[in-house]
This record gives structure tokens, C-alpha cells and sequence, in this order.
């Protein structure tokens, strides 16, 4: 992973700040920005789960189906 940094500006609710205060008073996180970036990277692993999920049925789907069908010609 590369070590270089970019700032995004975020607006978040301030209950949500508040939470994220919380965690860092509490020492799960060392600031609000390691906080927002285990979030980030959790969102970007459950996507690429979700869509290798949804791309690995659609394999499996369409392998029974040409299944089904041979079976049905035989």
C-alpha cells in the first residue's frame, strides 16, 4: 500500500462525530483519521466481497442451468 496521503473533505452528522470521539477517548482509535480510514477500507472489502459474491452465483446460476438443459436433451 503506498504510503502517500490525500485529503478528502468529509461533513458527517454530528452524532457520527461524536461516536468517532468516543472511540478515540476510548483508544480504539488514535484519531478521527484512523477511524475514517478503518471505515473506508471495511467499505471497500465488503464491496469487493459483495460483487465477487454476486459475480461468483452468477457463475454458479448459469453452470446448473447448461446442466439442467444437457440433462434435458439426454
Amino acid at each position: 500500500m503506498s504510503t502517500d496521503r490525500h485529503s478528502v473533505p468529509v461533513s458527517l452528522p454530528p452524532e457520527l462525530v461524536k461516536e468517532l470521539d468516543s472511540l478515540v477517548e476510548d483508544g480504539v482509535f488514535s484519531s478521527r483519521s484512523e477511524a475514517l480510514r478503518y471505515g473506508a477500507r471495511l467499505i471497500v472489502r465488503e464491496e469487493r466481497q459483495a460483487r465477487l459474491h454476486d459475480q461468483t452465483d452468477g457463475e454458479a446460476r448459469e453452470e446448473v442451468k447448461k446442466r439442467l438443459e444437457r440433462k434435458r436433451v439426454s
